[in-house]
């Protein structure tokens, strides 16, 4: 594995298979690859988007409405999507959603 910058390294297919689990890890911490098949690039491997990870897991657990979301094409629409009702006791959507941001900072 060669590094061509500071967040995007050159990797052959071979050395990939050899050491998926390793460039997994350095995926988890934010690196990009740039995967090469007799020195042609053949794919990118980019780290999944933090803004797309957190709707994921809101949707995942119930909080945002996955069918309303995907009829939303404008922000202001967005903005009016319905929540999931709140049981005493819960933490706030906002709340929530800084925590999500807080652990995307932290790598957790």
């Amino acid at each position: 594995m060669s590094t061509e910058g500071q967040q995007d390294t050159r990797i052959t297919v071979r050395d990939l298979q050899r050491n998926a689990a390793a460039v997994l890890m350095r995926l988890e911490h934010g690196e990009t690859f740039t995967v090469t098949r007799h020195g042609r690039t053949v794919a990118r491997i980019v780290p999944p988007d933090p803004a797309e990870e957190a709707v994921n897991r809101a949707v995942a657990d119930g909080l945002i409405d996955l069918p309303e979301l995907s009829r939303a094409r404008t922000a202001a629409q967005t903005a009016r999507i319905r929540t999931a009702a709140a049981t005493p006791g819960d933490p706030s959507l906002c709340q929530v959603l800084d925590d999500l941001r807080n652990d995307e900072g932290t790598g957790q």
